[in-house]
């Protein structure tokens, strides 16, 4: 369920942008594609002019335009244009976005270190102004500080230090879908997790499950089998009871492939055994699954490890070597059975898949990432979605009383009969979609508590046209509710109302 859409969740601005004609926009537009500062007077004399003859005289305000943002070094100087000289913007909310928007200029223009300055002029500068008191603006705009020093630091080949950068206010984002998305942490740059890596790890694979394979690949690329196979597991768990219909047998061959690499044969040929009974039992039901191909290479690569943990690593290596490469197995795993296999191996037997060393591996993987963001920069498009737009308390404050409404609950979708799924629909109208997300997390919260129990597992739905979500109420370890994926409720609760706090009437 989360697609596209997700990746500039983050940037959305809370009203959508109208673009211009066209004209080349003025400074403010080919800075960061958003029109100068407009005052309150003159917001109500256009306002006033759309419904009276007034409206002849009231010259109409530009609009937001993003295809008129200039790039690299032509647009870091339509915002030096207006951040100095007798003219500069001073209003501190505009001000720093114009300096954000430089700095992403900066960037384009590979002046990476001028990048880095720029993100520390616009705290700054926020900071002096009295804008970092202010919570919301903190969890939204603020953010965009670690997030372009970061992307700046990664392009200096620092992924050590890029990745310290983004996560430096984590904090922030525990139950922030749309935060939690958009925090990288270089996962495709470091081989070893760190402890913050790890925390955001877990808390983005309790806000979105589908992360959870994306977790578990990540441990078995620092050597962390047992860990990734308990995952692989709560994943297999969320699935058969969220999803009786369409029960995954890939998820269960991940399962397998994990036990089998942490050293569990026994749990990796149970896992296998099931994977294959259900994608028998699917195509008999008249309902075979599309990733066939990737379930047969995963139980392939399954069975390299079992041959070659029976002694027989001769047989083993040419099976492995006759894959030139894999695919659908994550790196680590692909990794740990090549650095098994090439241990004690002849020079005749490094060919095809063992060719490489498991360094060579990773160096090829790194460098592939590298030339992917990098090709993204030229696009003018990506790089602003490290500007999450500012959200203030209004639009927080204009859901509290639905969400806080635990009895005939406005929010949850009564389900459809015959629905075969045990979770539940939640959907916002006319509200902001990241704003809408929290909620959905707090909302779930409160039900579940209303109700009598622990927490509940969620899961955002995130599409071109709907941002809604559904959750699964319960206790901790019931059918479903795995502790990997777990959200306790009070917790939720404690770290969400103060951003939509409970209405007083």
């Amino acid at each position: 369920m989360l697609g596209a859409a997700a990746s500039g969740l983050l940037a959305m601005p809370i009203s959508p942008a109208i673009a211009g004609n066209d004209k080349p926009g003025s400074a403010y537009v080919q800075c960061d594609g958003k029109p100068d500062n407009v005052t309150d007077g003159e917001t109500a004399a256009r306002l006033l002019g759309a419904v009276t003859l007034v409206g002849l005289f009231v010259p109409q305000h530009e609009t937001a335009d993003a295809s008129k943002r200039k790039f690299g070094a032509e647009g870091v100087a339509a915002c030096t244009s207006l951040l100095s000289g007798d003219h500069q913007e001073g209003n501190a909310h505009r001000r720093v976005g114009l300096i954000l928007g430089r700095a992403i200029h900066q960037i384009e223009a590979k002046n990476y270190p001028a990048a880095i300055a720029d993100s520390e002029l616009a705290r700054t500068e926020a900071q002096a102004a009295g804008l970092m008191a202010d919570p919301y603006f903190a969890r939204s705009r603020a953010r965009a500080f670690d997030l372009i020093e970061s992307a700046a630091l990664i392009r200096m080949g620092q992924p050590e230090q890029a990745r310290a950068a983004s996560l430096r206010s984590a904090a922030l984002a525990q139950y922030s879908v749309a935060s939690l998305f958009n925090t990288p942490t270089y996962s495709d740059f470091l081989q070893t997790t760190s402890p913050d890596e790890d925390r955001v790890n877990d808390w983005r694979d309790r806000i979105a499950p589908t992360f959870g394979g994306v977790t578990a690949d990540r441990l078995e690329s620092d050597g962390r089998f047992s860990e990734a196979a308990r995952l692989r597991d709560a994943l297999v768990d969320f699935n058969s009871a969220t999803s009786p219909e369409s029960k995954s047998s890939v998820l269960l061959a991940r399962a397998a492939l994990s036990h089998a690499l942490a050293g569990d044969f026994a749990g990796a040929a149970e896992r296998a055994a099931a994977a294959k009974a259900n994608a028998e039992q699917r195509r008999a039901d008249g309902k075979p699954e599309s990733d066939t191909s990737t379930l047969v290479e995963l139980l392939d690569l399954l069975g390299i490890i079992e041959t070659s943990h029976s002694k027989n690593a001769n047989a083993a290596r040419p099976l492995f070597a006759a894959r030139s490469e894999w695919v659908s197995a994550s790196l680590g795993s692909v990794m740990a059975v090549n650095r098994s296999l090439r241990e004690g191996a002849s020079s005749d037997q490094m060919v095809g898949g063992l060719a490489k060393s498991t360094g060579e591996l990773w160096a090829d993987h790194v460098a592939t990432a590298r030339a992917a963001m990098l090709a993204k920069d030229s696009d003018n498009k990506d790089l602003f979605y490290l500007i999450p737009a500012e959200r203030s308390a209004k639009i927080y404050q204009a859901m509290a009383k639905a969400v806080w409404r635990t009895d005939k609950s406005k929010i949850i979708i009564p389900k459809k009969a015959g629905s075969k799924s045990p979770m539940e629909l939640m959907y916002l109208p006319l509200a902001d979609p990241v704003a809408a997300l929290d909620a959905y997390v707090l909302h779930a919260a409160l039900i579940a508590r209303s109700r009598g129990q622990q927490g509940f597992v969620f899961w955002p739905i995130i599409t071109g046209r709907i941002i809604g979500a559904a959750f699964l109420s319960g206790n901790r370890g019931d059918k479903g509710l795995p502790p990997e994926l777990f959200i306790d409720a009070n917790d939720a609760i404690a770290k969400l109302s103060p951003v939509i706090p409970q209405p007083i009437d």
